[in-house]
């Protein structure tokens, strides 16, 4: 009997096991780890837009050292555990090829020490730029693997990217406020389709605006409520500079 109630019994949720082993469950650690190597293979995956070999890529350690120390660091109030680690996962990435990128500079950065110092305030605005680079191309990896659900693909996000300025700052107030709304959030989330009539009455912007510029609006939906730091810079810049403009 006692088997059969066993079944019954709630399992715990993934954030309620995190707190265990930070309580001292060695043996569930090393348990949750192995379960969850698919996970951490395909958020890498997303994110560098490739595939990830667990053997012989680097990036795969860099991920499981990452995920053990989302596991160590992670408390309630950081949110869901899996979309904090994806994001700890996410920097260490970007940590590493930093690392990287700076050590095939150093050589160059020395002998040019000597030489001229705007050469080497030219070089490290490179290196800034190159990691920004990076990020900006991780961040685009993984919008592009989220609007997979929605039926967009980079290229119809590139092509339906607004062109004009006013048409783009609305296209990205559109999707504010349907991410600041959470009832309309959750229903944009649940059904896949813009709450038109809603967005028509309190924004007073016309069924046509929105569906020629719906898979923008669903990016930025999306950019908002991410960990897309350099997507959400560009919006940023964006509705700052209709802010310049008024």
């Amino acid at each position: 009997m006692a088997k059969f109630l066993h079944l019954f019994k709630k399992k715990k949720t993934i954030e309620e096991r995190v707190k265990s082993i930070q309580q001292g469950d060695i043996a569930l650690k090393e348990q949750l780890i192995q379960e969850y190597i698919p996970f951490i293979t395909k958020s890498l995956s997303n994110q560098l837009h490739k595939y990830i070999e667990l053997e012989n890529d680097d990036v795969f350690s860099i991920g499981l050292i990452a995920f053990n120390e989302a596991i160590d660091k992670y408390d309630e109030k950081k949110g869901n555990f899996l979309s904090f680690a994806s994001l700890v996962m996410k920097s260490r990435v970007i940590d590493q090829w930093r690392r990287e990128y700076k050590a095939s500079q150093r050589i160059k950065t020395v002998q040019l020490l000597n030489e001229n110092r705007e050469e080497i305030q030219e070089d490290a605005a490179i290196e800034e730029g190159f990691e920004s680079q990076i990020e900006l191309k991780i961040d685009m990896a993984t919008l592009v693997e989220r609007m997979k659900d929605f039926g967009v693909s980079l290229e119809d996000l590139i092509k339906s990217a607004p062109k004009h300025g006013d048409t783009k700052n609305t296209a990205i107030k559109i999707g504010r406020y349907v991410y600041e709304n959470q009832l309309l959030r959750e229903k944009f989330i649940r059904t896949q389709n813009l709450p038109i009539t809603q967005i028509v009455k309190n924004l007073e912007v016309s069924k046509k605006v929105i569906q020629r510029n719906r898979k923008f609006i669903i990016a930025v939906i999306f950019i908002l409520e991410s960990n897309l730091d350099t997507l959400k810079h560009y919006l940023s810049i964006e509705e700052g500079s209709e802010v310049d403009a008024t």
